[in-house]
């Protein structure tokens, strides 16, 4: 009981975790923007994480699970797939407002199940019609926001783009699981990461070769340097390595309620670096969050019977 009861007791601190550095994960790249283009920044953020998810693979499994066992072709589509999220979602970010944007991203499963459904032809989960309005009247008071802030335009628009790139995440999810047989979830993302960062400095370095964009080497602060690398290894690496940790131990249903945090610590993340939320944004964020969670209730309801 004592060993069941540590298990768990890791798990949530796994999954603590993985809320946590991916809600830091916003606020630092909104303010990255500020100083990196968004492909070079997209480009390096991936370099770190495919450093650190090697490095935990060979530690966790070995040195032989570095070898990559899919066809070239499956290899270069998981990667395109892969930097196509990473590239929108940071394209994203820079035309939103962070704050709205955390609190937009409490939908991003309803995103993902309507993906599915499209991609699969799966059923949606019982409660989708429920929370599919709530989060439409959420959403709602969000970009009313930018209406009546003051003059404080709190809803971009980029918002939009960052939630809808949870399409494609979940196409991504959806391939890594099939296009594999027996292998774990941290080769299968490191897999992933590692095509991904070459689709992404190809495209960097030809932007900088042609004067498109400009290149991260002009950026001189070291301090700006360390909060990007630091989140890229905490939310790129770690965050997904355990993700998996919490997933194999709770489940996956379990462990997607426990993603719901992902807002809450970007919020808190956002006020840190002087962003600071609003009724709208506070009220828009817990009707959506509401519906999500009402639907994955049903769904825990729907199993366990």
């Amino acid at each position: 009981m004592m060993r069941e009861h540590r298990h768990l007791l890791g798990a949530f601190a796994a999954m603590v975790f993985v809320g946590a550095s991916w809600g830091a994960n916003l606020p630092v790249s909104k303010v990255m923007l500020g100083y990196f283009d968004v492909f070079p920044m997209t480009a390096i953020r991936t370099v770190a994480a495919s450093l650190v998810l090697a490095l935990l693979l060979a530690a966790v499994e070995g040195a032989s699970a570095l070898r990559i066992d899919i066809g070239l072709r499956r290899f270069v589509l998981l990667g395109l797939m892969m930097g196509g999220f990473f590239a929108t979602y940071s394209l994203g970010l820079l035309f939103s407002n962070p704050i709205t944007a955390a609190a937009v991203q409490v939908a991003g499963p309803l995103v993902a199940a309507v993906t599915v459904r499209f991609a699969t032809g799966q059923r949606f989960d019982p409660g989708f019609p429920t929370a599919l309005g709530l989060t439409l009247l959420g959403g709602a008071i969000l970009a009313s926001s930018g209406l009546v802030a003051g003059g404080s335009v709190s809803f971009g628009g980029g918002e939009i783009i960052v939630l809808l790139s949870n399409a494609i995440w979940t196409l991504y999810a959806i391939k890594a699981q099939a296009w594999f047989s027996r292998a774990s979830q941290l080769h299968r993302t490191y897999v992933a990461t590692l095509s991904s960062t070459a689709w992404l400095s190809v495209l960097s370095v030809g932007l900088v070769a042609l004067g498109w964009t400009r290149s991260p080497l002009e950026v001189s602060d070291p301090w700006t340097w360390t909060q990007l690398l630091v989140v890229a290894v905490l939310a790129g690496g770690l965050g997904g390595y355990l993700w998996n940790v919490g997933a194999s131990r709770l489940g996956v249903a379990i462990a997607s309620l426990w993603v719901n945090l992902v807002p809450f610590f970007a919020v808190l993340w956002s006020m840190a670096y002087g962003f600071v939320p609003n009724a709208f944004q506070i009220v828009g964020g817990l009707v959506a969050l509401g519906g999500v969670v009402y639907m994955q209730w049903r769904k825990l309801q729907t199993a366990g019977g």
